[in-house]
Parts: C-alpha cells; sequence; structure tokens
C-alpha cells in the first residue's frame, strides 16, 4: 500500500478510535449543570435537627431552591420537586450532575428540598414525611399549580408517608421513585447485626433513617400503609437499577453483599424498589448513583404530567420480595481495630471454592492489610481501595482481594489502622451452595418467629452441623440472646421475643464439615418487626 494511502487509513482510524472513547465517556459521565444553580427561596423557620447520630451534613432542613425557569415552558405542565434519600442533601440533583438541565431543558419548573437529613442526622419517613408535607403545601401555594414528586432512594418512602398520612396527596399529580427502597434494604439490616454494628456506630450510620430502612421495619410499614385509602391515590412509577459497578465503583461492596438477595443497584434490590400498587417503568443499567441522573430523565418524562394512558398496567415484570430468599455463600465478620496494634481475622475455606474475594470496610484506609493462606504464604496482589460515596455506609473506606481457585484451610486477614477504628469482613464465596432451604415463618399471633434453616447433608457430615443465632433488639444492644441448634441438617429454629413493637436483628452463622474434612461457615443476617 502507497505510504500516504496507508498514513491516511491510520489517521481514520485513529479518529474513529477517538470518536468511540469519547461518545463513551459522554454517554456514561454525568453531566454538571450550564444554567445557574437553583436560588434559595424557602427558608426554614428554625426547624431542629432530628435523629441520634451525625452524618456530616450541615445544610438547613426545610429550605427548598427553585431552578432556573425554563426557556420554553411546557404549558400546563406540574412543578417538579425533586425529594433526595437517606444522609442526602438537596443539592446531589445539581452538583455534579445534569439531572436539574434535563428537566429545565425539557420545559419544566424545578423546585429541590432539604429534608432532615441536610441537617446532619438521618430521620424516619414520620419526621420526614410530616417535614415534606409541609414543604409540598408551601410550594403548591407558591406556584398555585400541582406538583410532580420524583423522589430518590429513601425519598420516595418519606414522600408516600407525607401523601399518606399527612395530607400532601391534595397538591401532587404522580410521584416518581428511583430506587426506593419501599421494602426496605438489608444492608440496613447490615448495619444493625453483631458483624458490622461496630463500623456503622462509629459512621454515624445507625440513625433513625436507617433503623426505618430495616427489612422487619419496611414490612411492617408496608402492612400498615398499603391499606390506607389515600396510599395510592396518586400515581407512583417505579424505577430501579441493575448495575453496581466495578471493583473500582463505590457501591461495590453493597452489590456484592446484596447480590446473595437478587439483582440490585449496589444499594437497593430491583425487588425492594417495585412498589406494590406502583406502575414499575423500567429496571435497567444504572448503579445507586447513576440513577439520579439526567440519564433516566428520559425514561419517566412522560409520566410527569397527570395523564390517565399512562395508569395502564405496566408489562414490565419483577421478582417479589418473598421471590428474593438468599443464596447463602457469604460470611461476615467484624470488630474495634486499636491503634496501631494488629487485628487478625481467620477465614475458613472449604474445598471445592472456585473463587473467593475479601472486602475489608473500615471508617479510614487501613495502614496495613496482609493476607495469608493457609499454608502460611502471604498473597501479595494488589489491594484496591475505594471510599463508599453512597448508602448506609457512606464514608467508610473499602479494602477489596480476591483469589481464584483457593487452597481450602483457614485464611488470615491481617489489619492494621493507625487510628482507633472498626471493620467488616465480608468473604463471598463461588461455590456450590451449602444451604438449601433458608425461610422465614412469621407468626402475627405471637411474639414469634420461626427460621427453617437446612443444609444440604450430602455434601456436609450431618454430624458436625451447628447454628448460632444471635438476636439483637436494634434499638437497644444489650438487650441480646443467643441460641444454638446442632447436629443434624436441619438447623430451624422458633425465636420467642420478649418486646412488642421493636425490630429485632437477627444474626445466624452456620458451620460444619464438608465430606471431604474441610470446614465451612456461612452468615445470615435478617430483620424482624415484632407486633
Amino acid at each position: 500500500m502507497h505510504l500516504g494511502l496507508k498514513r491516511l487509513v491510520f489517521i481514520c482510524f485513529l479518529l474513529g478510535f477517538t470518536f468511540a472513547i469519547c461518545t463513551t465517556v459522554s454517554a456514561t459521565t454525568k453531566q454538571t449543570s450550564d444554567i445557574p444553580d437553583p436560588q434559595l427561596v424557602g427558608k426554614s423557620d428554625g426547624i431542629s435537627t432530628m435523629g441520634k447520630v451525625g452524618n456530616g451534613n450541615d445544610e438547613t432542613p426545610g429550605e427548598w431552591y427553585i431552578g432556573s425557569a425554563p426557556s420554553n415552558p411546557i404549558p400546563n405542565a406540574p412543578v417538579i420537586l425533586f425529594v433526595p434519600g437517606l444522609n442526602n442533601v438537596a443539592q446531589i440533583f445539581w452538583e455534579d450532575n445534569d439531572m436539574y438541565q434535563s428537566a429545565v431543558n425539557a420545559g419544566y419548573q424545578t423546585v429541590f428540598v432539604q429534608l432532615y437529613d441536610a441537617g446532619g442526622a438521618s430521620a424516619d419517613m414520620w419526621e420526614n414525611g410530616a417535614l415534606l408535607a409541609e414543604k409540598i403545601n408551601e410550594i403548591s401555594n407558591h406556584f398555585g399549580k400541582p406538583i410532580t414528586v420524583v423522589a430518590y432512594s429513601k425519598g420516595g418512602v418519606d414522600t408516600q408517608a407525607a401523601l399518606t398520612y399527612y395530607d400532601a396527596w391534595q397538591h401532587v399529580d404522580n410521584v416518581i421513585t428511583l430506587s426506593s427502597p419501599h421494602h426496605g434494604s438489608q444492608l440496613a439490616d447490615l448495619a444493625y447485626s453483631s458483624s458490622a454494628g461496630w463500623l456503622a456506630d462509629l459512621l454515624g450510620a445507625q440513625g433513625e433513617g436507617t433503623y426505618a430502612m430495616q427489612m422487619g421495619y419496611m414490612e411492617n410499614f408496608r402492612d400498615q400503609t398499603d391499606d390506607q385509602s389515600m396510599a395510592y391515590y396518586n400515581d407512583y412509577y417505579t424505577l430501579g437499577g441493575t448495575n453496581w459497578g466495578s471493583v473500582f465503583s463505590s457501591t461495590w461492596f453493597g452489590g456484592m453483599y446484596l447480590s446473595q438477595y437478587g439483582s440490585n443497584d449496589g444499594v437497593v434490590t430491583t425487588a425492594s424498589s417495585s412498589l406494590p400498587g406502583g406502575q414499575q417503568l423500567a429496571i435497567g443499567d444504572w448503579n445507586h448513583t447513576s440513577i439520579r441522573t439526567g440519564v433516566t430523565f428520559p425514561i419517566f418524562e412522560s409520566y410527569v404530567m397527570d395523564n390517565q394512558q399512562n395508569s395502564e398496567e405496566s408489562n414490565n415484570t419483577v421478582e417479589s420480595v418473598e421471590m428474593n430468599s438468599p443464596t447463602v455463600n457469604q460470611w461476615l465478620n467484624g470488630g474495634p481495630l486499636q491503634k496501631e496494634r494488629k487485628s487478625a481475622a481467620i477465614v475458613t475455606v472449604e474445598n471445592d471454592v472456585d473463587h473467593v474475594s475479601f472486602h475489608v470496610m473500615t471508617s479510614n484506609k487501613l495502614s496495613e492489610l496482609r493476607l495469608i493462606d493457609p499454608s502460611g504464604k502471604e498473597i501479595t496482589q494488589k489491594i484496591t481501595t475505594i471510599e463508599n460515596e453512597e448508602g448506609v455506609f457512606v464514608g467508610s473506606f473499602s479494602h477489596l482481594l480476591t483469589v481464584d481457585q483457593p487452597m481450602a484451610g483457614n485464611w488470615k486477614v491481617e489489619l492494621v489502622s493507625d487510628q482507633d477504628d472498626a471493620y467488616v469482613l465480608l468473604a463471598n464465596y463461588t461455590t456450590t451452595p451449602k444451604l438449601i432451604r433458608n425461610e422465614k415463618l412469621e407468626s402475627k399471633e405471637k411474639l414469634e418467629v420461626t427460621y427453617q434453616l437446612e443444609v444440604d447433608k450430602s455434601i456436609i457430615q450431618e454430624k458436625t452441623l451447628k447454628a448460632t443465632y444471635d438476636i439483637t433488639q436494634s434499638s437497644n444492644p444489650k438487650n441480646r440472646k443467643t441460641f444454638t441448634v446442632s447436629g443434624k441438617s436441619d438447623l430451624s429454629k422458633q425465636l420467642v421475643f420478649d418486646q412488642a413493637n421493636e425490630v429485632y436483628n437477627i444474626t445466624i452463622e452456620v458451620k460444619g464439615l464438608t465430606e471431604a474434612g474441610k470446614e465451612f461457615t456461612r452468615t445470615i443476617v435478617d430483620s424482624v418487626y415484632v407486633d
């Protein structure tokens, strides 16, 4: 080929490659707004911060902001009110986010509100719901037109509480929720577990908002809310995500933990994002961060205005919460770390494991993290460290190590921190599940729950099996009991609780020997609301 022609071909290739890269980046990167930031209009009347622990926010609860007026306003369109989620501030919709820009460009007037979480501590749906209802009334009076709410994460639960229990329904057309945990989040259960409680407490993650997001609490919320006369007076439309990111993303830990419960976006499962009386618009390739950006605006835009044809039943299907029984192939451990003192956790890996990942989460970066195999050899692979910017454990750091075809036996994870800290260790195994039954039967008449737990005795030495049930009252960790079942493949246990109207965290550890004589351990974390 002629030299000039070769050069031309190369240049064309280079330009094409560059265009492809730029196209990919532009499609996946959140765009900042090129219009003025929303302006503070609705000032707070000295609303105090709710909650018991801090989340680092310093905005004023109750304040609301008006976005720029659109240059091409849609006639008779409602105002779009954006509602933030757990531990969020209103600015998440316009700082490093093109959601605000997308709504204005489409011709909508936008408004943004600060809930109690913006003031330094999370609140439950009752406190946030009451505050949000008050602000919806103010915003409606200001504009003299209806409102459509676009609520992110827990903001969707807060919104339903505001409309159902605090009379805000009369000012609202539709509600669109973006990955809202309508059935709770298993990460909230994890925050109150015996394994992760140390770290969650240190991070300030055991606030009233997190407490209310426990699966047991939200099951009770659904039971009492879905039958209310105004629960679905407004039309609800939901979106959920399935992408929990790469190992370099801040939603990786949550995604890996939640993977045992089904598809998820790193914080909320797709099953939980679906509302019983709502219409599911889409389950897409979004993580818990990207679902709140302008990338989803075209998905729900046609549902912003009150349109009866949008109320038709969706053809989309979603797995129910009942179907999301855990596939138990994980083990959890955690506790305090003393400054500059080495701590070690022993992780058992049985035979026939194809892959194991060791995921350590702390409130600060570790000064030392070593993984030692059963022969005493240190694994020298690179450790991935990321900061968690979303979810219940926001502000923590995750450290990840993975091993293919791991040696069976006791692995040691050594940790050193240059300051007092706490850790959670999640071991995730890729192997044949040992537990073949994991169900919960609740009694509505008594303070009891029966866990039906069974191990596959064809691959496990039945007499070596043991299940330890750790029962902790979430609001009072000192109220704690432990029960054991051993020596048989059926490790089921009936649990009786001593107080009604409380959430109890249930952490179950199962251990035993495989047919090859290698020890295995697994952990189950759950919560129960006792009526």
